[in-house]
């Protein structure tokens, strides 16, 4: 490959891979339909999950060479809301998660955009990228999962509340983050997607009744949506490399997708400089979301009850340690990966990039 690198697409993995690779002596165009950065997200909370690993997510990205200078907000509590109208108070001693801006400016975005241009990355916004970049890194290529999210301004106190209610949202759930005046309310499913409005109705209707009334001004609510396949390889058989959710990396469980697509990153650009780790790619990214798919198979099946007795255990130990068992890769949760995996399996034709290896079967 020349020294000369053409990235499609300026969100996480595709700056990541851009900062690494002009780090490395690449001269490093990134090709941006957005202006600003930030894609397609408005500036609201997203998480930056730490309980898939041990090792911690700040110190990941400082092990692929990104000092993480950007505002975080480690998560060591929150309330959980049940079908039953219970709370349950759950807590950590270490974060099992960072709640991190996306969008344009004062974001985790923006952090990337300053680590690339200092890094004599070449950005061109607005500008479609050439058909035969070297690296795709272009986001979703059709919804696996959707999301309705309200970005608001308000004087509630900081809340990190989730609401796991099958009644309310089958296939997913609702959380409303409100951390510094800032504040993001949404709802997520994989399935019955129709309901979405309904589903936000009533969600956003229990989170008041739970934390009381409180300010919301400045609104914003937009959608978005997520797709999940896992890869066989990074690299397709025409030599392009695929990062991010353009290769269909995703948590299938809740959807929180930023590490992953980061860990593609890194892996991407040692690949491109001659050091693709098989090995690697296989332990960080299809095993753990082979995980998912086997965790996302329960999730679908635990009712109201379930669920409640859940969040109870939940209450009443650690939860990044409840969360590193959960979602740790073993000989169980392979096994019952492979039969759901068989039994979901996408047979009409796939959406997803050219490497992907299994997608599950599109929702009628």
């Amino acid at each position: 490959m020349s020294g000369k690198i053409r990235i499609a697409g300026g969100g996480l993995s595709g700056l990541a891979t851009a900062v690494q690779l002009a780090r490395r002596g690449f001269e490093v165009e990134v090709f941006d339909r957005h202006h600003g950065g930030g894609g397609r997200f408005a500036g609201g909370w997203q998480v930056l999950e730490n309980g898939s690993r041990e090792l911690d997510a700040l110190e990941e990205l400082r092990g692929m060479g990104l000092e993480p200078d950007f505002a975080t907000v480690p998560a060591t509590r929150a309330l959980f809301l049940d079908g039953f109208g219970g709370t349950h108070e759950v807590a950590s001693a270490a974060p099992y998660a960072y709640f991190v801006r996306r969008g344009p400016d004062g974001s985790m975005d923006s952090w990337l955009r300053s680590l690339a241009l200092a890094a004599g990355v070449t950005l061109r916004e607005g500008v479609p990228a050439p058909a035969a970049a070297e690296v795709v890194a272009t986001g979703p290529r059709q919804a696996d999962g959707v999301a309705r999210e309200l970005v608001f301004a308000s004087d509630l106190a900081d809340t990190v509340a989730v609401l796991f209610d099958p009644t309310i949202t089958p296939t997913g759930y609702a959380y409303l983050f409100c951390l510094g005046g800032h504040g993001t309310f949404g709802v997520a499913q994989v399935r019955r997607v129709a309901g979405l409005p309904r589903a936000s109705e009533l969600a956003w209707r229990r989170f008041r009744e739970v934390l009381g009334e409180f300010a919301v001004r400045e609104e914003h609510e937009h959608g978005q949506f997520m797709n999940f396949s896992v890869p066989r390889r990074l690299r397709a058989a025409d030599g392009r490399w695929y990062v991010g959710e353009a290769a269909g990396v995703q948590d299938f469980l809740f959807g929180l997708g930023n590490r992953l697509a980061l860990r593609t990153a890194g892996l991407a650009a040692a690949g491109i400089v001659g050091r693709w780790d098989a090995r690697a790619f296989s332990a960080s990214v299809q095993r753990p979301m082979r995980t998912t798919v086997a965790a996302r198979f329960l999730y679908e099946r635990l009712g109201r009850r379930a669920f409640a007795a859940l969040c109870r255990r939940a209450s009443r130990t650690d939860f990044r340690g409840l969360l590193l068992r959960l979602q740790r890769p073993d000989v169980a949760k392979d096994a019952l990966a492979r039969l759901v995996m068989a039994a979901w399996r996408e047979r009409r034709g796939c959406r997803h990039a050219g490497v992907c290896g299994w997608c599950r079967e599109r929702e009628q």
